[in-house]
């Protein structure tokens, strides 16, 4: 880590999308509020540079200009691999109020790109778990339009499991009700599957659209014997419960 730089009031670092982009921009509302404690205390904590860009900080230093504050900044060491400057960024966000859903949706888009490392690893580096990347990365093949407002802290729109319209950004939901959406079309070759004839709670039928997505369970005649061993574990759980 090296020392401090401080420009002059107007003078802006420029950005590395790539590595600042890890992360998402702040809202209209967090971006008012942060420019707001900006201009009334100043900038706290210095943005983050590696080779003269900024890799973290894009907002405080939006703030700073809009504030009318000199940006302060760290540089990091030129030495260091893209790789370990990546690490940091996440490292910096994981600490800060990155929502979990956030977190999952950023590890998803980082599992996409070429030459990603594995998903344990990167479940591992966002702390979260290797479950909840998989299902991200689902949503992002079935439902690409609901990553950017995930991304952004936003609600998407979903029918819950009492059929009604709601708005969430919960993971485990949104996963859910598009495997609800999906598995009613599903054929076998003498009828239709559909997990309200063989599950016989909610939350075993939630368990079943997790389970199936995480272990990638295609095969229709499997279907029945693992709905048969969900009830025996959904009712075994109510039974511990009582």
């Amino acid at each position: 880590m090296k020392n401090i730089i401080e420009l002059k009031i107007g003078e802006i670092f420029p950005i590395n999308e790539k590595l600042a982009g890890i992360v998402p921009m702040a809202t209209s509302a967090e971006q008012e509020a942060l420019t707001a404690n900006i201009m009334e205390n100043g900038l706290n904590e210095p943005v983050l540079l590696w080779l003269n860009e900024i890799v973290d900080g894009r907002c405080r230093q939006l703030a700073c200009t809009l504030a009318g504050v000199a940006v302060r900044a760290i540089e990091l060491d030129d030495e260091l691999t893209e790789e370990e400057v990546v690490q940091w960024v996440k490292g910096a966000n994981t600490r800060r109020n990155l929502t979990m859903a956030q977190k999952i949706i950023v590890a998803s888009k980082e599992s996409f790109k070429e030459g990603s490392k594995s998903l344990d690893y990167i479940a591992k580096s966002w702390a979260i778990g290797r479950r909840s990347l998989t299902m991200g990365n689902y949503i992002s093949k079935a439902r690409p339009q609901f990553i950017e407002p995930l991304l952004n802290g936003l609600t998407v729109p979903i029918i819950n499991a009492k059929g009604k319209h709601t708005q969430t950004n919960r993971i485990t939901a949104i996963y859910t009700y598009i495997k609800r959406e999906e598995e009613d079309i599903t054929p076998t070759d003498t009828h239709t599957w559909t997990a309200d004839l063989y599950i016989n709670t909610q939350a075993g039928k939630d368990y079943f659209f997790e389970f199936i997505g995480e272990t990638n369970t295609t095969d229709v005649r499997l279907f029945e014997p693992i709905a048969y061993w969900i009830n025996e574990k959904f009712k075994a759980e109510e039974t511990d419960n009582l």
